[in-house]
């Protein structure tokens, strides 16, 4: 139980709490600037449930009123039972990462540090809950590894729910909690396999994992590419060859040390080839001029064709003139006989010349045969290396290929794969389901009880197995109002208190904010007060109503419980002075 919550601030106002039925009453002043004006913290009854989880671990957001500068300095002790033994737990503001525990804590699994400075020990939040769900809740967790099990921050907020949002439906703390958590947490209040309930939401992570991807895949987020098997078995088959083939290209290469020496040799030959080739192309055409010159070169010049010449130009010959004439054919053909002498000389020159340019050809051809050899069966470094990288991309292209073919088939046979785990499930789940129907029906029974006594007709609480794991349901006919919800969630709660007190280990509190009873008759909010006294004191666990007074509705209470109520009244506050509140400050 808790026995008080306290400040090392004098201002706070201290509340000590019994067994059994406990009132926190905040007085409210309506009609009056008082109410339009009223900050945050004006009575406190919200501030106290948040000091509660402070001193119990919760997490400290940065819009959280222990952020507040006004705050600043201040410390919340809770002084609570844990298996039976009295802890005080405190926790300053100014340093919200240590929970200082006075206690006997050689009982508790605490690997505590030192204070040097405060001389006392200390635990971080995380530790704190970690060590927590066991001494609260009976839950091992195993270096972490049990992912969906739920957490000591989670089930206790079933135990002190805050907010708003902590009453807007039985089986949540809040609105945003992810359905894992939902299923864990009841399933573990109910009684029902929280293994099963974990294996469920670990097929539909697995599900919803393999459909992201595939969208993932579809979309271009992760890079475009097919799923379809037949072009990626075709991929594949394609980027294996080309790795056999520069393979085999890689061990079939020799490196020559003048590699690049060798080439440029065989590049200069070639160079002095491609020169002689032209040249003799040259001497070759030359040859060919001179050898028709020579072959049309004729010394004799017959006199009678050229009196014939002479003969058509109307000009006569005579006689004293042949002899001349004659002295002049002689010279031609002198003439005639050195050219033939000349070009013969050339002639014999250019042959001479091309024969000599065809050797050395043949000459320049031999050596580059011979280093073209070497080229061909050997290769330069770099080549090599270029050849390796070559190899290494296409070795890294056939993988992702492979992964990606793997993923391909993965996807195509996953939701078959899936669902026949899914039905192996379920098929075990329900056998277990069915095994706990004493459980089940000692739920059930306990929310028809409660919301009989508070409305003439009773509630249902369905508790069912599907192929998503379990689904749980409140509901009384009675009214569709938000007041009527609430009184779902106390119906609730107060089974949870009831199958809780059957457990080793669970919580012997049961803490309800104003929040549960805003709109909500007057007759059922008295009715479940008087249930929430009768059960508390029956069961022995503790009841922690925190509600206003204009929410009290005296008119319904009978004289005895009216006593019942006013001397459970453990600490009154109001909102009208400066001081009223809680914390005996205001901001």
């Amino acid at each position: 139980m808790i026995h008080s919550v306290r400040s090392n601030n004098p201002k706070f106002k201290p509340v000590v709490f019994h067994s059994g039925f406990n009132v926190v009453l905040a007085d409210r002043k309506r009609g009056s600037d008082t109410e339009e004006k009223r900050t945050r913290n004006g009575a406190g009854k919200t501030t106290l449930v948040e000091i509660i989880h402070f001193c119990l671990g919760s997490q400290v957001t940065r819009n959280s009123v222990f952020k507040n500068e006004n705050l600043k300095g201040w410390s919340f002790i809770l002084e609570i039972d844990v298996r039976g033994k009295a802890y005080c737990i405190e926790r300053f503001t100014d340093c919200p990462g240590k929970l200082y525990i006075d206690g006997e804590l050689s009982s508790l699994d605490f690997d505590c540090k030192y204070d040097q400075i405060k001389h006392r020990y200390y635990v971080s939040p995380g530790i704190f809950n970690k060590v927590m769900l066991t001494e609260f809740y009976g839950i091992e967790m195993v270096d972490n590894s049990q992912q969906y099990l739920p957490t000591f921050r989670e089930l206790i907020s079933y135990a002190v729910r805050k907010n708003v949002e902590g009453y807007k439906s039985a089986f949540e703390f809040f609105s945003r909690q992810k359905a894992s958590s939902v299923q864990a947490c009841n399933a573990y209040f109910l009684n029902l396999s929280m293994e099963y309930a974990a294996q469920f939401q670990s097929l539909k992570e697995k599900k919803k994992g393999i459909d992201d991807y595939k969208h993932a895949a579809q979309s271009g987020v992760i890079g475009a590419f097919s799923l379809n098997i037949g072009e990626l078995s075709t991929e594949v088959i394609t980027r294996q060859n080309d790795v056999d083939a520069l393979k085999e290209q890689l061990e079939a290469f020799q490196i020559h040390p003048q590699y690049e020496e060798i080439s440029k040799d065989a590049n200069d030959l070639t160079e002095r080839i491609h020169s002689c080739t032209n040249m003799l192309i040259l001497r070759q055409q030359l040859l060919e001029r001179y050898e028709t010159s020579y072959s049309d070169e004729t010394p004799e010049l017959p006199i009678a064709d050229i009196e014939k010449i002479y003969s058509e130009a109307g000009i006569l010959f005579r006689d004293s003139i042949l002899q001349p004439l004659s002295d002049v054919i002689n010279f031609h053909k002198t003439i005639v006989a050195n050219r033939r002498e000349y070009l013969h000389s050339e002639i014999i020159s250019l042959r001479k010349e091309i024969d000599k340019l065809n050797e050395q050809i043949e000459n320049l051809s031999s050596q580059r045969a011979e280093l073209m050899k070497v080229l061909e069966t050997h290769g330069a470094l770099a080549e090599y290396v270029l050849i390796q990288d070559r190899y290494a991309k296409a070795k890294q292209l056939l993988e992702d290929a492979k992964k990606r073919l793997e993923s391909a088939e993965y996807i195509e046979d996953s939701k078959s794969r899936l669902k026949i785990e899914s039905q192996e499930l379920l098929l075990k789940s329900r056998q277990d389901y069915n095994e706990r129907i004493q459980t089940r029906e000692q739920a059930i029974s306990l929310f028809k009880a409660n919301t009989e006594f508070l409305y003439p007709e009773a509630g249902t609480l369905t508790i069912d197995l599907k192929e998503s794991g379990y689904s749980f349901g409140v509901d009384i006919k009675s009214s569709r109002s938000q007041g009527v919800n609430y009184m779902k969630v106390f119906c609730y709660d107060m089974v949870l208190a009831e199958l809780g007190h059957s457990k080793a280990h669970y919580p012997d509190f049961l803490v309800h904010d104003s929040t549960i009873f805003d709109g909500v008759d007057e007759r059922q909010v008295a009715r479940a007060l008087m249930l929430a006294q009768l059960k508390s004191v029956e069961l022995g666990f503790q009841y922690i109503c925190l509600i206003n007074s204009d929410m009290v509705p005296y008119q319904e209470f009978d004289d005895e419980f009216t006593k019942q109520f006013n001397d459970s009244i453990v600490l009154r506050i109001s909102d009208e002075q400066e001081d009223g509140g809680l914390l005996g400050i205001r901001f």
